[in-house]
């Protein structure tokens, strides 16, 4: 196989896994979508926030632990959150397993069993 075939086979070997798996692509536009709030909570400018959000994260160790309102729990490793009052959401990015957003109403957030945050209705 010639090398302009395999960058080819590359390519669309990429395309098909982006379309089967999405994350990347979707963990990347929430970070553009948060961009403000990773800056204030890494103490970085916007700008360089959207230039370069991945090599600068730093993912704590331990257990992220979220309880939504209607008793659904998620639990994550490696993983940091966000809450945004004006968005009435939490964002929450993880180190391996992409990014995701919850509603924020009367939502508990652990860090390692504590209690880090709680929004009261």
């Amino acid at each position: 196989m010639s090398a302009h075939e395999a960058s080819t086979r590359n390519v669309l070997e990429t395309s098909a896994l982006n379309s089967i798996y999405p994350i990347p692509a979707l963990a990347r536009q929430l970070e553009r979508d948060w961009a403000p709030e990773l800056a204030t909570y890494f103490k970085q400018d916007v700008d360089e926030v959207l230039a370069s959000i991945r090599p600068w994260f730093d993912f704590p160790g331990g257990s992220l632990r979220i309880e939504l309102m209607d008793g659904s729990i998620l639990q994550f490793k490696h993983a940091i959150f966000i809450v945004s009052e004006s968005k009435k959401t939490v964002a929450v990015f993880t180190e391996h397993c992409g990014n995701h957003i919850y509603p924020h109403h009367e939502a508990k957030i652990y860090r390692d069993g504590t209690l880090v945050y709680e929004q009261l209705s």
